[in-house]
């Protein structure tokens, strides 16, 4: 447990903000739904036993009309006694921006609020954990391992996996189409080096910089994985059954999406965290 939660008072005031989509997604990737989990009750009672703190504040936000939720999710969690936002605007930070807005509030109207404690996986948080810092206050993230980018923990006090508390199996398997024997390996978050992340950042930053990444975005033509894999062996000092594992991490990471084409096998397109490749970069710059 982190050295500045041990110095709390006893049942340090705690503050807990939810971006239910953004969890809702990433547990839907392992095939789970927060209830069947039992997702809040979990959580809020690890945060009373474990931590000892005094939850004063607990609010999820959510557009709670999308069609998946079937107008339920709102209602299942109001029955906990938790409070909800529905977000309406269907933009996508739009429950970002009002889980930021009412931390601040609170972080600067209610100086009684010890702990903060975020649930995301979203690295839009950070400047929000950056002001909480500043104020002397603790954050505390708990977010999946899939999804997340590592660097919100270099300015978090602390931080949880949704996978630890909940016992989620981390592996990830592809479909075997076009993959050899020796590739059909699982992607095990647990497993993961520094070296293994900047390895797949590699391999995603040529694929985007590419000739062949260009074509496909003029002409809408499709990239074949092992077409790709074939053509850069022989432009990085690593053989194809490294270059597919790279690929299946980068995959696993969200910096580009492994999906099975009828007719070409296993193919390449953009991912959803293709943008924090070259965030990252800027941030080093500065």
């Amino acid at each position: 447990m982190s050295n500045k939660i041990m110095q709390l008072k006893n049942f340090p005031n705690a503050a807990v903000y939810v971006d239910y989509e953004n969890i809702y997604e990433l547990l839907k990737s392992y095939g789970k739904n927060p209830f069947d989990i039992n997702f809040f009750p979990v959580i809020i009672k690890k945060l009373k036993s474990d931590y000892k703190f005094k939850i004063i504040e607990f609010i999820v936000y959510s557009n709670f009309e999308k069609k998946e939720f079937q107008g339920k999710q709102q209602t299942q969690i109001q029955k906990l006694g938790i409070e909800t936002r529905h977000s309406s605007n269907s933009g996508k930070n739009c429950s970002d921006l009002e889980l930021t807005v009412d931390a601040l509030r609170t972080l600067y109207k209610n100086p009684n609020v010890d702990v903060f404690i975020l649930i995301s996986s979203d690295r839009d948080i950070i400047p929000l954990i950056k002001a909480i810092k500043y104020e002397n206050k603790i954050a505390f993230t708990i977010s999946t391992k899939h999804g997340f980018n590592l660097m919100v923990t270099k300015f978090t006090d602390y931080h949880e996996y949704i996978e630890d508390i909940f016992n989620i199996n981390t592996k990830i398997e592809l479909p075997a189409e076009n993959l050899s024997i020796d590739t059909k390996k699982d992607v095990d978050s647990k497993t993961l080096t520094g070296e293994d992340v900047e390895r797949a950042k590699e391999v995603s930053r040529m694929l985007y910089e590419s000739n062949v990444w260009k074509k496909t975005m003029d002409l809408g033509e499709t990239i074949s994985l092992k077409g790709y894999v074939n053509i850069l062996a022989k432009t990085i000092i690593r053989n194809q059954a490294q270059i597919f594992e790279d690929f299946k991490l980068a995959h696993y990471l969200q910096l580009i999406c492994i999906y099975n084409d009828p007719k070409k096998g296993l193919c390449l397109k953009e991912g959803p965290k293709r943008h924090e490749l070259y965030e990252e970069t800027i941030e080093q710059l500065i």
